[in-house]
């Protein structure tokens, strides 16, 4: 399986994927290296509409849904994270 490198570098929320086809909850596991990031699921690829859960810096967090959205706790800081794949 992929993973996918990502530099977040704005507070809006950032797009990581989704599949709106999903018969069940589709699953991401995402890390985050430099900083906390928010993290949120929704039922479009427009904006999430879930409450965000928290990564913290060095940690990584298995979500489950149809799309997916980051966002850095502190845009102005360095941030990366990695995310992988899609899960069917």
């Amino acid at each position: 399986m992929e993973t996918h490198a990502v530099h977040l570098n704005k507070a809006e929320w950032t797009y990581l994927g989704g599949d709106d086809e999903a018969k069940k909850p589709v699953e991401l596991v995402l890390r985050s290296y430099d900083q906390d990031v928010h993290a949120a699921t929704g039922s479009g690829a427009n904006a999430p509409d879930t409450d965000p859960v928290v990564v913290p810096a060095g940690q990584g967090r298995r979500l489950e849904g149809k799309h997916f959205f980051v966002r850095p706790s502190d845009p102005a800081q360095l941030c990366r994270i990695a995310h992988r794949g899609l899960l069917p």
